[in-house]
């Protein structure tokens, strides 16, 4: 048997731009260097697109780390492109990117899937995530996301862990379904203020790590402090977590 003490971070950087609207790059990668997580999340990246410097960001961030990183493409940004990715700092046997669009509303979107290999014998299947902003996308994207075709793959051999900006607000339509199968870990250190966003003076939380069996969850927390209150709209959310493999 192995286990393995992990922590994870899910984080929506809002492409770099502050609260105080000015594009620096290098608070993200702060916050992702004081945190020093084992596999990051990250939605709203933009990769050499000019209002964000033609910055490659997921490979400046994993460089600032030295780590590796993947990109999902979601849709276009200026000359570059917009959409999601997952940093590791472990070797990724496999990657696959999930389209999860509404045919007729709202903007492009997927899901990142990415397998790592914490050591031999020990996988870890990532999804990373970001919803759309309508009921009705939702409700699409969570028949997707929670069936055989994606989080419930007979493929998914190995432990799970789901991240993501899920979007889902004021009434939820992702979470009961996805709570069926996986435990949300903010949750289940018995917590309930966690806040990730705010909707002009009302705080939410859109951001979540969800994990399957196999896994138990340590600590989980929301990051609210002076540097993440201007380096994006939204709040990291940290997991420590221990898995183990039979």
């Amino acid at each position: 048997m192995i286990t393995r003490q992990l922590t994870f971070l899910t984080y929506n950087i809002h492409s770099g731009i502050g609260v105080d609207h000015s594009y620096d790059l290098g608070r993200i990668s702060r916050v992702l260097k004081e945190e020093r997580p084992d596999v990051a999340a990250l939605q709203e990246l933009e990769c050499r697109s000019g209002r964000t410097s033609y910055d490659d960001q997921s490979t400046v961030l994993a460089n600032d780390l030295t780590v590796t990183s993947y990109f999902c493409a979601t849709r276009s940004a200026d000359e570059g492109s917009f959409g999601l990715a997952v940093l590791s700092a472990f070797p990724v046997l496999h990657h696959q990117q999930y389209d999860l669009s509404h045919e007729t509303f709202g903007e492009p979107r997927s899901c990142l899937r990415v397998d790592i290999e914490v050591e031999p014998g020990a996988v870890l299947h990532v999804f990373n995530c970001h919803l759309g902003l309508t009921i009705r996308e939702r409700t699409f994207q969570r028949k997707q996301m929670v069936s055989d075709a994606i989080l419930l793959s007979e493929e998914l051999h190995y432990p799970v862990v789901v991240m993501g900006d899920f979007n889902d607000r004021p009434i939820s339509v992702v979470h009961r379904a996805l709570r069926k199968h996986f435990t949300d870990a903010f949750a289940a250190t018995g917590q309930r203020w966690g806040p990730t966003f705010r909707i002009g003076p009302i705080p939410i939380r859109l951001d979540h790590i969800y994990v399957s069996d196999r896994i138990r969850v340590l600590s989980c927390r929301v990051r609210n402090d002076v540097l993440t209150r201007v380096a994006s709209d939204h709040r990291p959310v940290i997991a420590s977590l221990e898995v183990t493999w039979p």
